[in-house]
């Protein structure tokens, strides 16, 4: 069990204070001052050597997030080696750009319940940064980022190198998905970068995230199309009966036939 940890809650709501205030009762967060804003925070006593944490309630409007920025500001010079964490209420659409940059060791939106705050607690004083969405407001965010996603693939643009995620792949993750275009089972690409196959399945997971793609058949024709793979379309053009350099529906059966060998060889090697 983790030694006492001396607590304070600021939040202006008395309703906000005394719920947090109750989620910690019989636990190692001893709440020792509470308080309403920034300008009480100069006049309470903080322990000296002693693990500490401080509460901090609030809701998305821009005003409140004002407030909000001093009073995390002041808490890191009162006590700099202290977890300030926020727990935000709100049902309006967040500024996440705006929450991040208060730089909180955890964030909770919209607080559920008391054993979801002493997890993220536990895991906060772990040294990990933590961010919890209600479910509706997760759902609006996964909402929003499907329109934008959407907007982009109806851009006439959008098929330029650097567009919808390949600006976003790391340099381990472009030489993966090329591989693929190569039609390389996972074994192979782990063999010609010393990495382990579970590596290389988690480097594939990440690339079809950022591309929107669910297969590798579909990653490495996404690739072709991109221009990753240009000395695939310079072996295609050599073979004889087959159409010139540019055609995506020949580069594109190749491609599923070689995944489709790197599939089964993938499987038969398990």
């Amino acid at each position: 069990m983790r030694k006492n940890t001396s607590t304070i809650i600021v939040a202006a709501g008395a309703v906000l204070r005394e719920g947090i205030a109750s989620s910690l009762q019989n636990t190692p967060y001893k709440v020792i001052a509470s308080a309403t804003g920034p300008k009480e925070l100069t006049h309470i006593r903080y322990p000296e050597g002693q693990s500490t944490l401080a509460i901090v309630g609030t809701d998305g409007r821009p005003a409140k997030l004002d407030e909000t920025a001093e009073t995390v500001r002041l808490l890191r010079s009162l006590m700099p080696d202290g977890k300030v964490v926020l727990i935000l209420e709100t049902d309006r659409t967040i500024d996440l750009p705006r929450v991040l940059a208060l730089s909180p060791d955890a964030c909770i939106v919209n607080l559920s319940s008391g054993d979801t705050l002493l997890k993220v607690l536990e895991l906060t004083f772990m040294n990990q940064r933590v961010f919890v969405l209600a479910h509706s407001i997760a759902a609006t965010a996964r909402d929003t980022v499907e329109s934008t996603d959407s907007a982009s693939l109806q851009s006439p643009d959008s098929n330029r190198l650097g567009i919808n995620g390949q600006s976003s792949l790391s340099p381990r993750e472009r030489e993966v998905l090329t591989c693929l275009a190569e039609g390389k089972s996972n074994k192979v690409i782990a063999r010609q970068y010393s990495l382990s196959e579970a590596t290389i399945k988690v480097h594939l997971k990440s690339v079809l995230r950022k591309i929107g793609k669910h297969n590798r058949t579909q990653a490495a024709i996404w690739a072709i199309e991109h221009g990753l793979r240009d000395s695939l379309s310079e072996h295609i053009s050599d073979a004889p009966g087959l159409a010139p350099v540019g055609s995506a529906q020949v580069m594109a059966l190749s491609v599923r036939a070689r995944n489709a060998h790197a599939t089964l060889r993938d499987a038969r090697d398990r």
